[in-house]
């Protein structure tokens, strides 16, 4: 299943004072290795839109993110509080927080040739500054400044300790050279795109996408493998049979019983499933019967979270908590009281139902001024894993006497209508950050959400709305003490597992395939250096880099 490209890495707030990191030694030539190839699957995604401009998400080709444009950092998805230098050897809060100066790296270029300079690192945040559009993340920016080639001071109109990860890791500096003359960036394809990454455009041929090796990258001994190739499949069932007669290097596909099914056909097949998200059904907010909490508080106890994880997942995709707060990365922060699962009764949703003034129909179905409690789902057609839920998730809430439509699009038809809210639900995920701060930033910040029809683009895609909760945010944003910040959590976290915003289902699997007979150096359980997603950005460049062909 290929998740929506609401994977944002995050920073823990421990990271607030100072510089965390050390720098790295600076260096140029490439050393993958001749004619070396490695096949890629990321799921359905309909037809490649040839979109390379990193604001114009979320028709953007994955690998604009790391591994064609860079951030300055690199905050590590899958374990919280690690952090590396990418485009910056290391930065320095200033101005209690409202200013952060960062110190770049030498010999670095453009793919054209042209060098990297802070001039480029200004030039992409003023830009953002001055477009609204491209301020996808809502930084605080005031504006950028330089201090010779090599550092670069962002200065923000309030503290922004929190948004580290936005400014350090999720923004992808851009060329000057070549964006001044953009007359239109938030729409502009960018169809050759020009990056200081690891891997450079080459082409795209019908189904398949291919980048090969930038040869004058700046990290020693990097990039590892020569060309990549991505393959666009219809849905997992195609994806799932490529990888298992092993034509795929590095996949992402949900597979059925994915022991017998691919681990059991191959000694060097491999599976990576560090959890990463909470699988979630996102209900729209502003209008329908699902605005009712009485109704997501129905739905929520119709639901056996064990059982479906146990049909669908052999069990492995645990049920999460009221929430969604993802463990253990997210552990610090949550409420001790508030650690606990779901339960399942049919009866308690019955009667909230009733108390709502919901009665049953003849057809089985509660009813209200003569129209049964209808919710309909939305969906990606080819994530067959979430077919398989949407199928059993109908027979358990029409025993609580909810009826569930389940509707299945195109991947390009799906993410139009999240990012517009033209839904009334979405079997969707949240997550793939180190941070609980921007965890509950993306699903909860109501303070600048567009209206209904308009596009959203920063995660808040149901249009919740609770100034309290944006005031909490708001508050953890502007302090670096986590003693203060938990409180404000504990906060956020009970008004959350009262008011259900979203109704959450489990601690999503990220079952990731590495086909150990092609491809060597992955991140592992045990040695989690980066998220193995191939769809995940930035990490998705952090692992391509360091991928290398099997001895």
């Amino acid at each position: 299943m290929k998740r929506t490209w609401l994977a944002i890495a995050s920073a823990a707030t421990m990271l607030a004072t100072g510089s965390a990191v050390t720098a790295l030694s600076t260096g140029t030539g490439a050393a993958a290795t001749t004619g070396s190839v490695l096949t890629v699957d990321v799921g359905d995604s309909g037809l490649w839109p040839d979109v390379f401009n990193p604001f114009a998400p979320p028709g953007v080709e994955d690998p604009t993110f790391g591994m064609i444009y860079e951030p300055l950092m690199f905050f590590d998805t899958a374990k919280q509080g690690v952090v590396d230098p990418w485009l910056a050897t290391g930065y320095k809060w200033g101005n209690a927080g409202k200013s952060i100066t960062f110190n770049l790296r030498h010999n670095v270029k453009w793919q054209d040739g042209t060098p990297f300079t802070s001039a480029d690192v200004a030039y992409t945040f003023n830009l953002i500054k001055s477009n609204k559009a491209l301020n996808q993340s809502g930084l605080p920016l005031a504006g950028a400044t330089t201090s010779g080639p090599y550092s670069v001071t962002i200065h923000f109109t309030q503290p922004a300790y929190s948004d580290l990860i936005y400014v350090a890791g999720k923004t992808y500096i851009v060329p000057q050279h070549i964006w001044k003359s953009v007359k239109n960036p938030a729409t502009w394809a960018d169809a050759k795109p020009v990056g200081t990454g690891a891997y450079q455009f080459q082409s795209i041929a019908g189904t398949v996408m291919t980048l090969v090796a930038n040869p004058h990258y700046y990290m020693p001994g990097l990039p590892k493998t020569h060309e990549y190739r991505y393959i666009n499949y219809s849905g997992n069932t195609s994806a799932d049979l490529a990888l298992e007669q092993g034509q795929l290097d590095w996949g992402a596909g949900f597979i059925p019983n994915i022991n017998k099914n691919y681990l059991a056909k191959n000694k060097n097949f491999h599976l990576v499933d560090i959890p990463l998200a909470d699988t979630v059904l996102l209900p729209n907010m502003v209008k329908g019967p699902q605005t009712s909490l009485p109704v997501r508080e129905a739905i929520s106890d119709a639901l056996n979270r064990p059982f479906i994880s146990n049909i669908v997942y052999n069990g492995y995709a645990p049920p999460t908590n009221p929430t969604a707060l993802l463990t253990p990365n997210f552990s610090e922060f949550l409420n001790p009281a508030l650690n606990k699962r779901f339960t399942y009764n049919v009866a308690a949703a019955k009667k909230l139902l009733e108390s709502a003034g919901y009665k049953m129909g003849s057809d089985g179905y509660f009813q209200k001024n003569g129209q049964d409690l209808s919710i309909t789902v939305k969906i990606v057609a080819g994530y067959t894993d979430y077919v398989s839920i949407l199928g059993i998730a109908q027979q358990e809430l029409k025993a609580a006497g909810i009826k569930m439509i389940a509707d299945g699009e195109s991947y390009a038809a799906w993410a139009s209508d999240q990012d517009s809210g033209n839904f009334q639900f979405l079997l969707t995920n949240y997550g793939y950050t180190p941070s609980a701060y921007f965890y509950y930033n993306q699903i909860l910040n109501g303070s600048a959400i567009p209206p209904i029809g308009k596009t959203d683009t920063a995660g808040d895609y149901g249009r919740y709305n609770n100034p309290t909760v944006d005031a909490l945010l708001k508050a953890i944003g502007s302090t670096a003490n986590v003693a203060v910040q938990k409180k404000d959590f504990y906060r956020i976290e009970s008004i959350f597992a009262k008011n259900l915003p979203v109704i959450p289902l489990f601690e999503g699997q990220d079952e990731i395939e590495f086909n150990g007979n092609a491809v060597q150096g992955y991140p592992t359980v045990q040695h989690p250096y980066a998220a193995a997603a191939p769809w995940l950005s930035p990490d998705l460049g952090w692992v391509a880099m360091r991928l290398a062909p099997a001895k």
